[in-house]
């Protein structure tokens, strides 16, 4: 008999030699399971790229606000590429996304009106 004990959903690196260790068992799935916890949640997405001076720019910290009531809403950071993307946003949304110079040489960039599709 198979007894799940935890289940760990979010955006997060797991240790999983240490999950192992401790008991664990990895179940690998093919396709990301989304919940919907609240009304800010869905299956939309918000997706872009960081640049600096056109050119991509990366790892750059990258926030989503739900811009009614400026609620943070998710947070990562820009891959290798520059691009980034935000998941598990009810579809039509109105955001704003706000990226940030980890360098500090530039003021941060704000994009407002970003509508989940």
């Amino acid at each position: 008999m198979l007894k799940i004990h935890r289940v760990f959903i979010g955006g997060y690196q797991p240790n999983y030699d240490r999950l192992r260790e401790m008991g664990y068992a990895i179940i690998r799935l093919p396709k990301p399971i989304i919940t919907v916890l609240n009304a800010d949640q869905g299956l939309g997405q918000i997706k872009g790229s960081t640049k600096k001076v056109g050119a991509n720019y990366s790892p750059v910290p990258v926030c989503v606000f739900k811009r009614s009531n400026r609620q943070l809403l998710w947070e990562t950071k820009s891959k290798a590429d520059g691009s980034y993307a935000f998941r598990n946003i009810a579809v039509g949304l109105e955001c704003f996304v706000v990226a940030f110079d980890p360098n500090n040489q530039y003021n941060a960039v704000i994009q407002d009106k970003v509508i989940a599709k």
